[in-house]
């Protein structure tokens, strides 16, 4: 139940992000600022009209509303300006650290250099992390449709630009046609190169799609994950060996991943010992915050004070950052939780 008391907790508690994207951040003001300093066309005229965009009927209207408005996203500046906005409101949500996607093919086919993306969101969280204190690192999240070819020549970019807050590879897109097998030798030499890896399964295909992340790419965390439910032979297997799945439950009923509240599996896989953490995927386009989703699993799956703790803390131990941060951001986080219960009495 959410209690006054427990809502100022949500509100004010340190939290963590590990599962959401640069693209899907942008806000329908900077969607109109950027389409008419770039020139760029979108179905919209002003603000109200972009804002109903943002209210789609279907999984396939919103992949055609968030590529339309993605578009917009041209220079250098443009992922400078929308990386420090979200820094802002990361921010403003008590995130102490996250980790931002960065989807490189999309920018890549609209003749836009792949380091002009990673060097603008770079610099904008830089500057967000001055002002704020918040910490942002970035993942690239390589779209599976395009095939391991391509996949080669964002790598190299990748580890010519690791110094531009670049920790992770991951991959994400249509996961019921791309399985992720075929990808084994990128993440091995992603690995290799040393970046953390994870990757999109179980959100629409089922178990086999993140059995093939977990023992064949050799992720250590599984955006969404949530149909590993479905074989608990999986189910337990993700405990065992400590695979975090990074679930945005928002994000999986407003794009059918799960049907229902009731039919999400977050409850299910939480009591079987899974590590789970909460995220908010796309914000804007499926009307969300990070704080409104933890506001959201308690109202629908009855999580209290100390399961939010425990979410919040899987965050900071799925991170990837290096042990001695991770160990610091640790302690912080714990003595913050800590004093705020005490404060709240929850």
């Amino acid at each position: 139940m959410l209690t006054p008391e427990l809502d100022a907790f949500i509100t004010r508690m340190p939290k963590v992000e590990l599962h959401v994207h640069l693209e899907g951040s942008i806000e329908p003001r900077m969607a109109l600022e950027l389409a008419r300093r770039n020139g760029v066309e979108i179905p919209a005229r002003n603000l109200a009209e972009v804002q109903k965009l943002y209210r789609y009927r279907n999984f396939s209207e919103f992949l055609s509303v968030f590529m339309s408005l993605t578009q917009v996203i041209v220079r250098c500046t443009d992922f400078e300006q929308l990386a420090y906005e979200m820094g802002l409101t990361l921010a403003r949500q008590q995130v102490r650290y996250a980790e931002v996607m960065l989807s490189p093919m999309q920018h890549l086919l609209r003749g836009i250099h792949l380091r002009e993306a990673i060097v603008g969101a770079a610099t904008g969280f830089a500057r967000a992390e001055r002002e704020t204190g918040v910490m942002v690192q970035l993942a690239l999240d390589y779209g599976r449709q395009y095939t391991p070819a391509y996949a080669w020549y964002v790598l190299e970019i990748a580890k010519e630009l690791r110094s531009h807050r670049l920790v992770a590879w991951s991959i994400g897109g249509d996961e019921i046609h791309y399985p992720p097998e075929p990808f084994a030798e990128v993440f091995a030499a992603a690995r290799d190169a040393g970046l953390h890896l994870m990757a999109h399964a179980g959100e629409v295909a089922g178990p086999s799609s993140v059995w093939g992340a977990v023992d064949v790419l050799k992720v250590s965390r599984i955006g969404h994950g949530i149909r590993s439910v479905q074989d608990p032979s999986l189910v337990a297997h993700l405990r065992d060996r400590g695979v975090v799945l990074d679930v945005c439950p928002s994000s999986n009923i407003r794009t059918g991943a799960a049907p229902s509240w009731e039919q999400h599996s977050l409850r299910t896989l939480y009591d079987a010992g899974v590590l789970v953490t909460i995220n908010s995927d796309d914000p804007p386009f499926f009307e969300t915050t990070l704080t409104d989703e933890y506001r959201r699993v308690v109202h629908h799956f009855g999580f209290g004070a100390d399961d939010l703790c425990v979410l919040v803390l899987n965050g900071v131990r799925a991170s990837f950052l290096p042990p001695a941060e991770k160990a610091r951001l640790l302690q912080r986080v714990e003595g913050e939780l800590s004093a705020l219960r005490v404060e709240l009495g929850v």
